[in-house]
């Protein structure tokens, strides 16, 4: 995606808007991080996952995520989608219009 600015474009690859909303993804309280795990085999498939799509010069963002147990999904989930679009919109002034949240497993 590219940014037009007075002094010049600025050119943002679609893998660092992965990488963003997956470390914005990571910061919620509940999404299950490999990285926070004390048993680390196997653990890798587990971290969340992003794709991006462009819809009218809005960001789409698919996310799939692994949350721990006893966390309130609803309440999990629209924190993900708040952190995720506030952390895209102030980093990179892109405009985001949807965050859809796949929740692959409950860690129990």
């Amino acid at each position: 995606m590219a940014n037009t600015f007075r002094h010049g474009q600025v050119k943002i690859a679609n893998e660092i808007l992965d990488q963003l909303a997956i470390r914005a993804c990571k910061e919620i309280n509940g999404v299950h991080n490999s990285d926070d795990s004390t048993n680390k085999i196997n653990l890798q498939n587990q971290d969340p996952k992003a794709s991006i799509g462009f819809i009218e010069d809005k960001l789409n963002i698919d996310l799939t995520v692994f949350l721990n147990k006893n966390v309130n999904v609803r309440k999990t989930v629209k924190d993900i989608q708040e952190n995720v679009i506030r952390i895209i919109e102030t980093m990179t002034g892109i405009s985001v219009g949807r965050v859809n949240v796949n929740i692959a497993k409950l860690e129990i």
